[in-house]
Formats: C-alpha cells, sequence, structure tokens
C-alpha cells in the first residue's frame, strides 16, 4: 500500500499540467502514506512522556511526534499557559478535550501552523479565555461549522492556506473583532453580516470566493481585500469602512468611489495591482485622504489626477518597479516614502532628478 502512494505521488509530479489536480493528489497520497508511518510509530514500545513545569506561560511545540493523547497529557494542568504554538507536527489529527482545554483559563493566543493531518478543533470551545486563534496550512481541518467549535470569547481568527465551508461562520461570535483569511479555497459565497463587532477584515488570495454578503451591516475600520479576482462589485458597493482600505484592483476601487454613501477613508493603498494604467474617479472627493499607499504594484505611472488629494499628507511608493516619475503633487505633502523603487528612486534624486522639482518642497523625503 506504501508502495502505491508513492506511486501516486510520482506519477502526479510527472504530470504537473493541471496545478489543483496535482496538489490534491499529492496531498491525499501523502497522508495515506503518513498514516502507516504513524501506525508503525504506535507499534514502538517505547514511551516518553512530555511533562512541561506547572508554570508555564508559553508553549511552542515544532516539527516532533506528539500523538493526540501525548498532547492532552502534556496540556493538562497548565493553568498558567498563555500562548500555544504548534508547528509542523504530523502525528496530531485532534486538538485535546473540552476537559482537557477547559483547564487552560490563562490561555489567550493559539498558533497552529503546517499540521497537515489535523482534522479536528477538539474541545477548543471550551477554552473560555482565548482571544487569538492563528490556523495557517492545515489543508486536512474540518471547518463546516467551523464557528460552533471557536471559543465566544475570541476577538482575532487568522486563517490561512485551509478550506473554509460556506457555512464556516454559522455561529455569531459576538466579540470578533479581527477576521484575516488568505491563500484559502472557499465556497462561492461567505456571508459575515451577522458579525456585528467586527472592525477590522481582511481578505486576501480568495480565488473561489465570488459573494461576500452581510458587508452592510457592519461599521468597519481597516479593510484589506486585494486578490480577490472572482468577487461580485455589487456585493462590494456595501463596504464602508472609515480609517483605512486597500485594494488591488482599480475596478474594485472605483465601483466603490461611485457608490452611493461610500466615504474615501483617510488612508487608501492600492497593492499588487498588476494593471499598467491607473487613475481615481475624478468625481470623488478625496478631501478625508491624509495618506496614500501604492505597493507592489507593476503600474507604469502613478494616477495624473493627485492634486485633487488636497489634504495628503503622506505618500508611500513600495516595490513599484515601472513608476520611472512622478505627476504634480499636492501641496499638502509632507512626507514621501520610496522604496525598492529604482526608477523613481533615481528620478527622485536632487538636484537633476527629472522629479525633484515636485518634491523639493516635502518636508520629509525617505528614499531607498
Amino acid at each position: 500500500m506504501l508502495i502505491s502512494h508513492l506511486q501516486t505521488i510520482k506519477s502526479a509530479l510527472q504530470r504537473w499540467g493541471d496545478e489543483v489536480l496535482v496538489k490534491e493528489d499529492i496531498i491525499k497520497a501523502w497522508i495515506c502514506c503518513h498514516e502507516e508511518r504513524i501506525r508503525l510509530i504506535h507499534k514502538r514500545n517505547i514511551v516518553l512522556p512530555l511533562v512541561p513545569p506547572s508554570g508555564l506561560c508559553r508553549l511552542e511545540l515544532s516539527s516532533c511526534i506528539v500523538t493526540d493523547g501525548a498532547l492532552a497529557v502534556c496540556l493538562e494542568g497548565l493553568t498558567s499557559l498563555r500562548s500555544l504554538f504548534l508547528k509542523e507536527i504530523m502525528t496530531l489529527t485532534a486538538l485535546p478535550s473540552q476537559d482537557v482545554l477547559q483547564q487552560l483559563t490563562k490561555l489567550q493566543d493559539l498558533h497552529v501552523n503546517s499540521c497537515w493531518c489535523l482534522r479536528s478543533l477538539g474541545g477548543l470551545r471550551a477554552a473560555t479565555g482565548l482571544s487569538a486563534i492563528s490556523l495557517w496550512s492545515c489543508p486536512s481541518l474540518d471547518l463546516a461549522h467551523g464557528s460552533v467549535f471557536l471559543p465566544l470569547s475570541l476577538r482575532n481568527l487568522h486563517i490561512g492556506h485551509c478550506v473554509v465551508a460556506s457555512d464556516f461562520f454559522c455561529n455569531d461570535l459576538s466579540h470578533l473583532r479581527v477576521l484575516s483569511m488568505e491563500w484559502c479555497r472557499s465556497s462561492s459565497s461567505l456571508s459575515i453580516g451577522h458579525l456585528t463587532s467586527l472592525i477590522g477584515l481582511s481578505l486576501q488570495n480568495l480565488q473561489d470566493l465570488c459573494f461576500l454578503e452581510g458587508l452592510s451591516s457592519l461599521q468597519l475600520v481597516d479593510v484589506d481585500l486585494t486578490y480577490l479576482p472572482n468577487v461580485n462589485m455589487k456585493c462590494i458597493s456595501q463596504l464602508r469602512v472609515n480609517h483605512y482600505l486597500s485594494v488591488s484592483s482599480s475596478v474594485m476601487l472605483n465601483y466603490l468611489l461611485l457608490a452611493e454613501g461610500f466615504t474615501v477613508p483617510g488612508i487608501l493603498g492600492l497593492e499588487g495591482c498588476n494593471e499598467r494604467s491607473f487613475s481615481f474617479e475624478e468625481s470623488s472627493d478625496f478631501s478625508s485622504v491624509n495618506c496614500l499607499e501604492f505597493q507592489d504594484c507593476e503600474i507604469s505611472s502613478l494616477p495624473q489626477n493627485l492634486k485633487c488629494f488636497s489634504c495628503l499628507s503622506t505618500l508611500r511608493i513600495v516595490g513599484c518597479p515601472n513608476i520611472s516619475s512622478l505627476p504634480d503633487l499636492p501641496s499638502s505633502l509632507n512626507y514621501l516614502w520610496v522604496q525598492d523603487s529604482e526608477l523613481l528612486k533615481r528620478s527622485c534624486q536632487s538636484p537633476d532628478g527629472e522629479s525633484w522639482p515636485k518634491i523639493e518642497h516635502v518636508r520629509s523625503k525617505y528614499i531607498y
């Protein structure tokens, strides 16, 4: 059996054309091989219990062989534990039961990274002091009805490289303040309107997401919506944000700017835009914007209408290799940051750079 699964991995690598199917085949075959390996490990008679000191505040287990039962024994009685990190533990299939986790009354942070065989969050809901959870690269984790297993005390949730079901947020997480999801497989629709305490939302690289429901019910402070190629713009038009907004598409940004009732937040960013040209919707009111950011963009020039940002004080340009010069800038600009943008860096050099006359008046200039 082990040999046949190894052959599956080999054949998948040879037909690398369909990347998604290849990855799924490799993961399934790897898990089967790994389960066989675990069965061999469990047959050994040598057992070394992990017994940390009872007053421990932080525990990090990384790249080691720890079974579900061993982790439960390890955590029992750690009433002072505040932070728990589990990384690259391929023998772990479930977090401990409610009886164990309810003892961890001071646990505030849980980080689970690259535990490929983890399938269940166990009794995590019983950890009533838990305020921050990070789940990263756990492809086997069943997140259907996921919020049922999360503690009601949760304030920050970060999910990356996992599979998120449409009903993941089926229960009300009444204290959730920040939600971050990136590089996840998901259903075409996610509903978050009932998360009424939410103030921070970051959704990045969600290729499957088409509909984001319930935005009109939220009063958000910070929002990052980048690399969402299939999301429906009518859903996004319901967005309201009052401090920070970052997007990667000029179409999305200008759709928001034209949406009825939308007020441009104080910090506006364009990140990862792969368009060569870009302009702001001129009919919009940008007087509320004091900071404008361009990061990792392919655009060849900045919008020519930056002067309509009448109260702009800070302009940041990072990792934009194709921008070679600056347009006319608003007189209100006090702070300019240019980094990892070689053409623009040369253009901003004193005294002969093409853009130098346009930035000479800027009080603080940081050009790297």
